[in-house]
């Protein structure tokens, strides 16, 4: 009878604590713990709106039949595949809710997307799931709605809900769409890549950081569209490192004077360094004159060109550079506000 006892105490109790903290722990280590896109279950109807058919597969090679100039966005984010269904009105209308999920490879992408707009009014999909602490580098948003669309992170899958028209009622459909997606997702928590641990404003600075600028990627034709520095990559950006483009601005104390700035961690040292040298070598000497070559061989340094101030800050994998500051001491302010390895 004890024996009994001991083994219904330990399915009860032991085995579902140790099945959370397993799945907790994986979830955010293997690919195996990320969620399928083709797992989840949409309902056949919703406030009189009806699921029209099958989800549509797109695949990283039919992407651009898909999307139209728009593949090399989620390429750019290691896009495994999108799903998208279709609701219809079921009153007489051509009306349409389109839900696209798309399957990222880690939920630093996912994040990645949502992060190149902030734009919209903050939505809540799951209670369940922890949010993430605040961070002095971007907001703590996992969905954001406005004027018909959701956009939303669960875990590494990326959502996309949008209406044909805004009509009565919608908002809140949609929001139940993405509750209905974001509550079958695996894990109790909500990550944010570890790049932004680097950024640590400080409080007494008069610089800091426009949280609702910060965008996370991984390419140079993503820094392009955020800021323009050259068509080609002179900053050696690729998928096995990380980049945030920020944008600081000065306190009520000195109003209107802004920067911006890029930090890069590369998988290598080696190719940080290669990184800056072409850099500086690409970028400066088109935009100033009579620079001295010692000033473009050091690993800190600033100097004046056409828009503003340059900065920059190279530490092991780690390069940071400072755009269009109003003065050489603002740029090294910028810069202290990292922790550098």
């Amino acid at each position: 009878m004890k024996t009994k006892i001991v083994r219904l105490w330990y399915f009860i109790i032991v085995w579902p604590a140790f099945f959370i903290l397993v799945t907790s722990a994986a979830c955010w280590k293997g690919e195996q713990s990320m969620l399928k896109a083709d797992s989840l279950k949409l309902p056949e109807t919703i406030a009189g709106w009806k699921l029209e058919a099958p989800p549509q597969i797109i695949t990283r090679e039919n992407i651009f039949d898909y999307l139209d100039g728009g593949g090399e966005l989620y390429l750019a984010y290691k896009f495994n595949r999108l799903l998208v269904w279709r609701y219809r009105a079921e009153k007489e209308s051509d009306e349409e809710i389109l839900v696209e999920i798309y399957e990222m490879q880690h939920p630093d992408e996912a994040f990645g997307l949502l992060s190149l707009d902030w734009t919209g009014e903050p939505a809540i999909l799951n209670p369940e799931v922890q949010p993430p602490a605040e961070s002095p580098a971007a907001p703590a948003y996992t969905a954001l709605y406005g004027e018909g669309l959701l956009r939303a992170r669960v875990d590494n899958l990326y959502l996309r809900i949008l209406a044909s028209r805004e009509s009565q009622g919608i908002k809140e459909t949609i929001l139940k769409l993405g509750k209905t997606i974001a509550v079958q997702a695996s894990c109790l928590s909500s990550s944010r890549p570890d790049i932004l641990k680097l950024i640590q404003p400080a409080s007494d600075s008069r610089w800091q950081v426009k949280k609702d600028r910060t965008s996370y990627f991984h390419s140079h034709l993503i820094l392009n569209s955020l800021y323009y520095l050259s068509h080609e990559n002179i900053l050696h950006l690729e998928p096995a490192g990380e980049a945030l483009y920020m944008e600081w601005t000065t306190m009520a104390t000195t109003p209107g004077k802004s920067a911006r700035m890029v930090i890069i961690n590369y998988p290598e040292g080696q190719k940080a360094e290669a990184a800056l040298t072409e850099f500086l070598r690409a970028y400066v000497e088109e935009r100033s004159e009579n620079i001295a070559e010692a000033q473009l061989v050091l690993r800190e340094n600033a100097i004046k060109v056409e828009d503003g101030w340059l900065g920059w800050k190279l530490s092991g994998h780690l390069l940071a550079l400072v755009f269009a500051a109003p003065d050489q001491e603002s740029t090294k302010e910028i810069l202290q506000q990292i922790v550098w390895k």
